[in-house]
């Protein structure tokens, strides 16, 4: 089809990679909600299995020779991993909870490191710039809420956090519909003029 490449999605990140994000950061930040969260052992079922599925595509991305794609999916399996051992461990009672300069130290320095991945999504999309800066305000406002005692920071962090899920939920979608249909259908937001 005129005005379509299969090629203008290697710039994305793999869609079932993406749903197993949408999926986890969803989990997580209904973890944190003081009403209606899901069981510890269910959040923590979820988060390995979102981790083992970005893992695997990271794994799977290498052997391919997608450098890029690997650099962003392994670190992200490890953080989902870290998250159990941090909030769904202590819960189940195997060990204890970290104290809130240890949390608020832990999610800003993965907040950081998100916003190095924003910074690369400049080369790529309109929609992984959305995904990719929405996930950073959420990361480092959950980080502020572990050093205050209201929960404004913590209403900000699972907002943006949402939104984020979202967004790769939508990536997700359109990438699976315009190869599917080998047209560009659902927008991307794509520099290149490929996707309108």
């Amino acid at each position: 089809m005129p005005g379509f490449s299969s090629s203008v999605f290697s710039s994305e990140l793999p869609s079932p990679a993406l749903v197993a994000l949408a999926l986890s950061l969803t989990i997580y930040l209904l973890s944190l909600l003081g009403s209606h969260r899901p069981p510890a052992l269910l959040t923590g079922i979820i988060l390995v299995c979102g981790a083992v599925v970005q893992l695997m595509y990271a794994l799977y991305s290498q052997q391919r020779g997608d450098s890029r794609t690997a650099a962003t999916l392994l670190p992200f399996g490890i953080f989902w991993l870290s998250l159990v051992s941090y909030n769904v461990f202590p819960e189940l009672g195997l060990g204890r909870h970290p104290n809130a300069i240890t949390m608020f130290s832990y999610l800003s320095l993965w907040g950081f490191f998100v916003v190095v991945l924003f910074l690369g999504s400049f080369r790529s999309s309109l929609a992984m710039q959305i995904l990719f800066g929405s996930l950073v305000f959420s990361l480092l406002s959950l980080a502020m809420n572990h050093l205050r005692d209201d929960q404004v920071f913590l209403f900000i962090g699972c907002l943006c956090g949402f939104f984020s899920a979202l967004t790769a939920v939508y990536i997700a979608v359109a990438q699976a519909v315009n190869l599917r249909q080998h047209r560009n259908i659902v927008p991307l937001g794509h520099r290149d003029g490929m996707v309108k």
